[in-house]
């Protein structure tokens, strides 16, 4: 049995403090997909963003990130991988993520496809399988000082999933959330040998064209801090333009 320290305690009421949108559950100004899972929020009032970060075998970018956001007094939202958090090489970065008062919650244990890439989204993972993949990533989690119930919120696997996977989620009390769609910053995992392959300068374009737009309110931004060695296009590096957009913009940069 774990013991909790007095550390563990603090970090675990610091993330329940800190959490600045009401959970889905609540249905308060949330938008969902088909499936179920959030994708959006909104605040009466307020024009609001969230970044999430998403981390499973590389993390190149999170330095650069968490430089960035704590040079403009911002908090984001950073979900890990089981694989992620058991190599030790990462363990410094995360451990910063968390001093840092950013939002630290899970993206699965194994990193498994839960559905398939087809229309349908046949399922390829049972719910049951899912939800034990998730409930395996909280308890490296915990490693971490971060208790369960103050880090409900999660992204799933490859932010891909289909109504039996959010149903299991809910059913264990929590909280699924993915991208908003229209934004397209989640194209910068794609490689140069691939035919879909989308340079970092045509993302950056699609997002300044959405935002002047459409806006994004509400929006659920994803970018990818770690991607194949073979892109050399980083496309975090925009990360302060968009953080200094934003904010010029009138929009608040809040974490989950």
């Amino acid at each position: 049995m774990r013991l909790l320290t007095f550390t563990t305690i603090i970090v675990g009421v610091a993330l329940m403090l800190s959490c600045s949108t009401g959970r889905p559950s609540d249905n308060s100004g949330w938008v969902f997909d088909s499936y179920g899972c959030a994708i959006k929020r909104t605040v009466p009032g307020h024009k609001t963003v969230q970044f999430i970060f998403t981390a499973d075998s590389a993390f190149e970018g999170g330095a650069f990130a968490l430089d960035n956001l704590e040079k403009r007094k911002l908090k984001a939202s950073f979900f890990f991988t089981g694989n992620f958090m058991r190599d030790s090489v990462n363990h410094p970065i995360i451990r910063r993520t968390i001093a840092d008062g950013h939002y630290v919650g899970p993206h699965g244990d194994r990193h498994i496809l839960l559905a398939d890439w087809n229309k349908e989204r046949t399922t390829l993972a049972t719910a049951d399988s899912a939800l034990a993949d998730m409930e395996a990533a909280y308890r490296h989690l915990a490693d971490f000082g971060i208790v369960r119930d103050s880090a409900l919120y999660l992204v799933p696997s490859y932010e891909w999933y289909n109504a039996e996977h959010i149903d299991a989620f809910k059913s264990a009390g929590l909280s699924p959330i993915n991208l908003s769609p229209g934004i397209e910053t989640y194209r910068d995992y794609t490689t140069p040998d691939l035919s879909y392959y989308t340079p970092s300068d045509v993302i950056w374009k699609q997002f300044l064209d959405r935002e002047s737009t459409h806006g994004v309110d509400g929006a659920i931004i994803l970018i990818h801090l770690g991607t194949d060695s073979t892109r050399n296009d980083k496309f975090y590096r925009y990360l302060p333009a968009m953080l200094d957009t934003l904010t010029a913009h009138g929009y608040s940069i809040e974490r989950f």
